[in-house]
């Protein structure tokens, strides 16, 4: 308060203005009264002044759901997708989270619980911020924004559970409306009309940047949907700019912003980089090692150091140095995604010709100074050629589980590939041993069919 006084009054003046207050103050506790700027009041939310608030509270949620945070207990998706598929193998002792390793999950699982609410949560703050600007400020850029953080929430949903998702929401008056279960393709709409009108209102403002994050949007959910979509998701994302990046960013300033992998891998040594998973996880320890030139054979894209023993005190941690620090962000969508989205769509028809698959693929390694890839024979081996760069690339950003599921959908809406030979299976390695399970998504919590008496678990569980 002096400080504000100071730069009007200047220093005499601050001085004399500090001189009244403290001789017409009534005591000590009201000098001592002030303002603290980090709480947010009920006005603060409330008119189109509001917004900004509304807008910081949907991407703190989304942030909590998405990259986790430094409590230990809000894992995010990017840590318990990785888990769940070859990304992390488990090196702790909680058996809730076993389950997701081993592909073997309970609907009756605290820790899924605590995920399914996490992600909820964000959906339905975002679809408060994207609805307080659709009725105070339509044409305002952040608009755009929340139109496609609230299609990220669909999606995510879409892509990691199964089938039969209820979505609860808050009426006017904030009661709690419970929902009828949704199929994936419902939910995959949701996202899309989402993706569409944050695009809408992107090109309204010129904003190529946020244009490009609902069209990068609108493609992975066009590819999850099914394979018929490739050609128009490719046409979706051919503008997207080279320098294109949306980043979820984790700061150290709270345990609540601290970067969730970080947490669980580097400081609690709950889980580790995996490799070859399963037997038939990808070699994701192939990345370079803290400090080791890519002119050695290492691939950059999946750094790591040694930890040390995790925290049973048994197996070694690999820490991904992808997430080294309290404050590192999480990529959700960038340039590099679009172009293994075009070069996806190339696959049936151009694998190894000019701008065909292959030649992407390559131009995309050159850049980090990797070798190119030698071509593939035969469609198999070129699908699982080019889905095993989209592992790499987008190691540890929630993408694996999705990739998985269209990799063995039955065609045409995916690919049809053997579960077994993508999906880790046989005998677990792990804490408790036995064999892996048949899991391909999150099933609906206990805890959910509880709450909601329209849910009454799964729809279906199928890829």
């Amino acid at each position: 308060m002096l400080n504000r006084i100071a730069q009007r009054l200047g220093k005499r003046g601050a001085i004399l203005a500090a001189s009244a207050l403290l001789l017409s103050a009534c005591s000590v506790d009201k000098v001592l009264q002030v303002p603290d700027p980090d709480v947010s009041h009920p006005t603060d939310i409330t008119g189109k002044a509001g917004l900004p608030t509304l807008l910081a509270a949907a991407v703190g949620d989304f942030q909590v759901a998405f990259a986790g945070t430094g409590s230990g207990g809000d894992e995010g998706l990017v840590n318990m997708t990785g888990l769940f598929t070859d990304e992390f193998s488990f090196t702790e002792t909680f058996p809730t989270r076993v389950q997701l390793d081993r592909r073997s999950i309970d609907v009756n699982n605290s820790t899924m619980s605590n995920i399914y609410f996490e992600v909820q949560r964000a959906r339905q703050s975002t679809f408060r911020a994207e609805s307080a600007y659709a009725a105070l400020a339509p044409t305002d850029r952040s608009y755009s924004e929340a139109l496609s953080l609230e299609g990220y929430s669909w999606l995510l949903i879409a892509e990691v559970y199964c089938s039969g998702v209820g979505i609860t929401k808050f009426d006017a008056s904030s009661n709690i409306v419970t929902g009828a279960p949704l199929t994936t393709q419902q939910m995959l709409d949701s996202a899309l009309d989402r993706f569409t009108k944050a695009l809408a209102v992107a090109k309204t403002k010129n904003d190529h940047y946020l244009a490009d994050l609902a069209r990068v949007g609108t493609a992975r959910a066009l590819l999850f949907k099914s394979n018929t979509n490739l050609a128009a998701a490719a046409d979706t994302v051919k503008a997207v700019a080279p320098d294109f990046v949306y980043r979820i960013f984790s700061s150290g300033n709270t345990t609540r912003q601290n970067n969730g992998v970080f947490e669980l891998q580097w400081n609690e040594g709950r889980w580790t980089q995996a490799n070859l998973e399963g037997g038939v996880g990808l070699p994701f320890r192939n990345g370079c090692v803290s400090g080791q030139p890519v002119s050695s054979g290492c691939d950059p894209r999946t750094p790591y150091d040694t930890l040390g023993l995790g925290f049973d005190q048994q197996r070694p941690v690999y820490g991904t140095l992808k997430y080294s620090d309290r404050s590192s962000p999480t990529v959700l969508a960038d340039w590099r995604e679009a172009q293994l989205i075009i070069a996806e769509s190339q696959l049936a028809t151009n694998y190894a010709g000019a701008n065909g698959t292959l030649a992407i693929l390559n131009s995309l390694r050159s850049a980090v100074g990797l070798a190119p890839l030698a071509p593939a024979v035969g469609f198999q081996a070129q699908l699982l050629q080019l889905f095993s760069e989209r592992a790499f690339w987008q190691y540890a950003t929630a993408h694996r589980v999705g990739d998985l599921r269209r990799l063995v959908r039955a065609a045409p809406a995916g690919y049809g590939v053997a579960t077994n030979t993508v999906w880790p299976n046989g005998s677990y390695k792990g804490r408790g041993g036995g064999a892996y399970g048949t899991d391909v998504n999150f099933p609906i919590p206990l805890d959910e069919t509880n709450a909601n008496p329209n849910v009454k678990g799964c729809l279906d569980r199928n890829p």
